[in-house]
């Protein structure tokens, strides 16, 4: 399914937001009691909760610690959803390269993140800083849809730490943008990293709406 790119934040402060790929009606389609949302509320999904998940990376020249910090977000996520990620190598593959329909570009059957500036993904323009979302093509089994693949790209021109401290950071950027590629919409409360943009609010971590929804959308324990 296409989802519409929107910028979400733009911060007075100057600082960088995020714009991930996300639902417009997310937030209207949940209870209010909880935090998290669906990447599309209306067409549910997630990976094969009895399966690995491969990914690939594309450093393009960025210093080799940010391989570092993705795999720390990772295990983040792996903790939360019971998933197990592998690595499967490098590659050249650059997600949203041509709109929603770079995807299609990157390697099938799992998840590519990569680095690149706003020449590469026009999208990455403005205060934008990452691209997040799974997509474009799903498997139907037992009745239920399974994400084929997923991709992240990060502008590798931000100045963001890769110190797991509060604000704006390397690793609640991709905390986020790997929530969307696991099928996770944004949050409605600060205390997670799904919440909307980058900020002083930011954390390197993720929050309890963040591991609800993860939980949900996670492994399963009948395989």
């Amino acid at each position: 399914m296409m989802h519409r790119v929107r910028l979400l934040s733009a911060l007075a402060s100057g600082l960088l937001a995020v714009l991930p790929l996300a639902s417009a009606h997310a937030a209207d389609t949940v209870p209010r009691t909880a935090s998290w949302t669906r990447e599309d509320p209306s067409f549910p999904y997630r990976w094969d909760p009895c399966q690995p998940i491969p990914y690939r990376v594309n450093l393009a020249g960025t210093p080799h610690r940010n391989l570092k910090v993705l795999k720390a977000a990772l295990a983040d996520i792996a903790d939360a959803t019971g998933f197990t990620f592998t690595y499967a190598g490098t590659t050249h593959g650059v997600p949203y390269a041509k709109g929603r329909s770079g995807l299609r570009q990157v390697p099938s059957g799992g998840l590519t993140v990569a680095w690149a500036t706003q020449r590469k993904v026009p999208a990455l323009a403005g205060s934008v800083v990452g691209l997040g979302g799974p997509g474009p093509s799903y498997r139907r089994v037992d009745g239920e849809w399974q994400i084929d693949s997923a991709g992240v790209v990060i502008d590798k021109t931000a100045r963001l730490t890769t110190a797991m401290v509060d604000g704006p950071s390397l690793m609640s950027l991709l905390l986020h943008e790997l929530g969307h590629a696991m099928g996770l919409g944004h949050s409605r409360s600060k205390a997670d990293v799904m919440y909307a943009g980058l900020g002083r609010w930011s954390r390197p971590h993720l929050g309890p709406g963040d591991r609800a929804g993860l939980r949900e959308l996670g492994a399963s324990t009948h395989c």
